[in-house]
């Protein structure tokens, strides 16, 4: 008699891990948003429409594969967490794509929120999910209080005048004036990097790691942070709309502070190579960095 021997499909590849992973912080957001049937109807429509129409999501992703490697202890928190994290990067993604910012009519391969809304219902959207961003963090329920407090802490400075804000602020004044290393330096590390290292930095204080780990977590978002803006320039030069999900050849129409326009094409896709193997390199003392390191060299093959 012949016995039938079931096999057991392997569901760890880090390409599968992202696609769950994936779903399941757009399942949380979904939830988290209010409903579009609640007054102001419209409000809730546009804050639904700029969050869940589309995004990689790779801000959450590195916020809960940071968390995965620093322990795993709180994995629901590290959700709530991550999603936390997309809503405050649509709420910039909004009052970017306004006419006073960056004037663009398209994000995410759809009308921008202003363009489907308006003005006034745009930047009041990019307001509300700002504040939600802020109490689905606090949100958190399983892990200290304390370690809750330190996320907080980290992403509010990483969205504040010092970083965010203030990296999107010389990005418009730096517009139209000779390309600066040191300015487009300052700009990229502001503006891009530091949300993506709170992100990685988020994830390990909400597992509980020590100080150090998150520093270390922190150095490497910025690394890497870095490189996704460099890859973000060249993709405006020489990529496609349906990479980008957005209008292309703008950045050199309206004379914007880029990478390429100091260092040049292929220098800045060697800088780009050279900060990701760094960012990797920072990687090796952790255990189980498959993932991060799939999604660090996504980052990377966008104009590869």
């Amino acid at each position: 008699m012949i016995q039938k021997v079931k096999l057991k499909m392997s569901r760890t590849d880090p390409e599968t891990i992202l696609k769950l992973d994936l779903k399941r912080i757009n399942s949380k957001l979904n939830e988290i948003l209010p409903r579009e049937s609640h007054p102001p109807s419209s409000l809730h429509r546009a804050m639904r429409y700029s969050t869940l129409g589309g995004g990689k999501r790779i801000r959450g992703l590195l916020c809960l594969w940071s968390h995965k490697i620093n322990g795993n202890k709180y994995p629901a928190s590290a959700l709530a967490a991550s999603c936390s994290i997309e809503l405050l990067h649509a709420y910039t993604l909004i009052h970017d794509d306004l006419p006073s910012l960056d004037d663009d009519d398209v994000r995410r391969g759809q009308p921008s929120c202003h363009i489907r809304y308006g003005p006034a219902i745009a930047i009041l959207a990019g307001d509300a999910l700002q504040a939600l961003a802020f109490e689905t963090m606090l949100g958190c329920e399983k892990p200290p209080a304390e370690y809750i407090l330190n996320a907080a802490r980290i992403l509010s400075k990483s969205a504040g005048s010092y970083h965010l804000v203030g990296g999107q602020v010389a990005d418009i004044e730096s517009e139209g004036l000779p390309a600066s290393e040191e300015k487009v330096e300052f700009i990229h590390l502001n503006k891009t990097a530091e949300l993506i290292a709170a992100s990685l930095s988020v994830g390990a204080v909400i597992s509980g790691g020590k100080g150090e780990n998150s520093k270390r977590m922190h150095k490497i978002g910025r690394k890497i942070g870095f490189a996704f803006q460099i890859v973000d320039d060249l993709i405006d030069i020489e990529g496609s709309t349906q990479i980008a999900g957005k209008a292309l050849r703008k950045d050199a129409e309206r004379g914007k502070m880029t990478y390429p326009a100091v260092h040049g094409i292929s220098e800045s896709k060697k800088h780009a190579r050279r900060l990701t193997e760094e960012a990797l390199d920072e990687l090796m003392v952790y255990k189980d960095i498959d993932n991060l390191k799939f999604i660090f060299e996504k980052i990377l093959q966008r104009v590869y």
